[in-house]
């Protein structure tokens, strides 16, 4: 009888390219990584990193499994919840997180399934928002397989959770940056406050990663700075008084991916 439903995945979902990780019971880890076809025109964005999931799911040749899978930040849309002693409740959260990202997205925001952070007493919160459609292909691509999953974060989500001792009770910066993608993230006393997360062009990140900051900042720049990048992307270079410090990836297969 095979084991593999012991077994343990990681699946790393991104624009240009899909990892996985198999961990067996035994512990031994195979990995395989998959770059995604350009999308087809008018067809959804998402299409070419679920048709990429398959590939991958077909290399690594194995039914069955645990899979807990992370989602590029590109899928993601989020909200800071302000917190507020009349929408601490499940309900009201929601209520709120879906009026923010109707005023970001209109109609569009119909089609996303929102999920909410646990909230914590007199802290903001975050909602995350994805294309239900997305999912709802995501999930049927792994039960083909009899993959389960067990989980699913946005990039910021999972990365942040895999510092948060490392935080503590900082006050500063997180920034997730990719060849198309930024996001960023003001961290006071460990709780995260303001979030920006938008395309950005390669040869201008260090350029558009300094207004962002000027923008949000509410005191004289500078401060430290966590950078997580991504695809052998540089560190950006920001003048003193800003510590730059590099953020190693919690994702399946390391920075790379």
């Amino acid at each position: 009888m095979s084991l593999s439903w012991l077994d343990r995945l990681s699946l790393y979902v991104h624009p240009r390219r899909v990892v996985l990780e198999r961990r067996s019971w035994r512990g031994a880890v195979c990995r395989q990584v998959l770059d995604t076809a350009p999308p087809a025109a008018g067809g959804p964005d998402w299409q070419p990193a679920l048709a990429a999931v398959a590939g991958v799911l077909a290399a690594d040749g194995r039914r069955g499994g645990r899979a807990a899978v992370v989602v590029a930040d590109h899928f993601l849309r989020y909200a800071v919840l302000p917190w507020s002693d009349e929408i601490s409740g499940e309900r009201a959260r929601r209520a709120v997180a879906q009026a923010l990202l109707r005023n970001a997205l209109g109609e569009r925001v119909e089609g996303l399934e929102i999920a909410l952070d646990r909230p914590r007493f007199r802290q903001p919160g975050l909602a995350a928002g994805i294309e239900r459609a997305f999912l709802d292909e995501l999930r049927a691509v792994l039960r083909r397989q009899h993959i389960a999953m067990t989980s699913l974060q946005p990039r910021l989500v999972r990365e942040l959770a895999a510092g948060r001792r490392q935080l503590g009770s900082f006050d500063g910066w997180f920034v997730s940056a990719e060849a198309e993608r930024l996001t960023l993230a003001g961290i006071a006393a460990g709780s995260l406050v303001a979030l920006r997360n938008q395309r950005v062009s390669p040869d201008s990140l260090t350029a558009e990663l300094s207004a962002l900051l000027a923008a949000d900042c509410q005191r004289e720049p500078g401060g430290k700075l966590f950078v997580c990048t991504a695809g052998g992307l540089p560190l950006p270079v920001l003048p003193p008084p800003w510590e730059i410090v590099a953020w190693p990836s919690a994702l399946p297969g390391g920075t790379h991916a």
